[in-house]
């Protein structure tokens, strides 16, 4: 098995669903808006009296944790180190051992966790942070994205992909010419797309669960006709913004000393104003806000007729097919547990995940 071809990873005993693999999540941001028993389930009460720090904290104490000096005096420390346990402390679940992970199958563990009772749809445990790095320098990027999809191979997210610009350019490579567009959506079985670094790693944190899962592996791109499927659970107006926006590139620049002047009086008073004035609109600078408001309009028009508005040919789905898949979770002192499954060799075409405990 070659670890750098993405089509390897396909090879899973027992896998008979062909181009279309079950999908065990579907859209959880878009089909699954709520449920019927949204709630958070009940936890534990635990005597936190000895680990968090009392209530009624000194107002030297919280300024100094905020301040922007880095060397804080005699004093400060002497208050600040009096509460040892002023920083978190994870209390919530019970020590995670092996026994409580699926056997033979991570994306399996996942599901379970992420169908934990204790995270609401509201608090969007779909999120999660994409990281990319292009070549040949390395450079990382890392953005937020939303899990639509888990399926028998990967975890799947959908996005722009066409700006050189953008994260497109770090995963499929760059054009020779001198076009701001890559172009077409790759498909998976056209084409080398090896100019890019498929090399990626997917990161969900969930707070009220005290528990992470971080997955690395390499991106392989959808078919259109994959894409299309999600792409119709959209609504209206999250289509024509896909088709409207040049993603990444850049609409409007200046210079810090430009703005000294131009920007609104109202707003220069204050670096973070609470209340944005009314007539904002009417009397703030032009940003580049309008050139993008403009091509809403324009792709309005353009579809203006049409019942069903297309896939743009430069935006689809991508699916993180696993190398490793961590799964942590937070205990006290920070002694945490962590999990990972590992993709190994099973003889031929196939593969198994080992299982290891990681160190805190």
């Amino acid at each position: 098995m070659n670890p750098g071809n993405p089509a390897d990873h396909h090879a899973n005993p027992g896998d008979d669903h062909g181009k279309h693999p079950r999908k065990l999540i579907f859209a959880p941001g878009d089909m699954e808006v709520s449920t019927p028993n949204d709630q958070t389930t009940p936890i534990q009460k635990l005597d936190l009296a000895a680990t968090l720090a009392p209530a009624n904290v000194s107002r030297l104490i919280s300024e100094a944790l905020r301040s922007e000096t880095s060397t804080p005096n005699s004093v400060m420390e002497e208050q600040i180190l009096s509460h040892p346990a002023r920083a978190h402390q994870f209390v919530t679940n019970p020590p995670l051992t092996v026994s409580q992970m699926h056997p033979t199958n991570p994306l399996h563990q996942f599901h379970t966790w992420f169908r934990d009772p204790r995270l609401s749809a509201s608090s969007a445990p779909e999120t999660c942070t994409l990281a990319t790095a292009s070549l040949p320098l390395g450079r990382v990027s890392a953005r937020v994205v939303y899990l639509k999809e888990l399926d028998e191979r990967g975890w799947v997210v959908y996005s722009n992909w066409g700006s050189r610009q953008g994260k497109g350019a770090q995963v499929f490579g760059t054009q020779t010419d001198a076009d701001s567009i890559l172009g077409a959506m790759p498909e998976p079985e056209d084409g080398d797309l090896s100019e890019g670094n498929k090399w990626a790693a997917l990161t969900f944190n969930w707070g009220t669960t005290e528990r992470q899962v971080r997955i690395e592996g390499l991106i392989e791109p959808l078919s259109r006709e994959e894409s299309e499927l999600y792409w119709r659970t959209r609504e209206r107006g999250s289509q024509i913004g896909a088709w409207a926006s040049w993603q990444s590139k850049v609409l409007w620049s200046a210079e810090p000393a430009s703005l000294i002047e131009r920007r609104r009086k109202s707003l220069a008073q204050d670096v973070c104003p609470q209340v944005i004035p009314g007539d904002v609109d009417e009397t703030d600078i032009d940003d580049g806000r309008a050139l993008l408001e403009k091509r809403v309009r324009e792709m309005e028009e353009r579809f203006a007729g049409a019942e069903q508005i297309p896939l743009p040919p430069f935006w689809g789905g991508v699916r993180l097919v696993p190398e490793s898949v961590e799964f942590w979770q937070g205990r006290r002192s920070r002694l945490h547990d962590r999990f990972r499954y590992v993709r190994v060799n099973g003889g031929g075409d196939s593969y198994i995940w080992r299982i290891q405990r990681l160190s805190p």
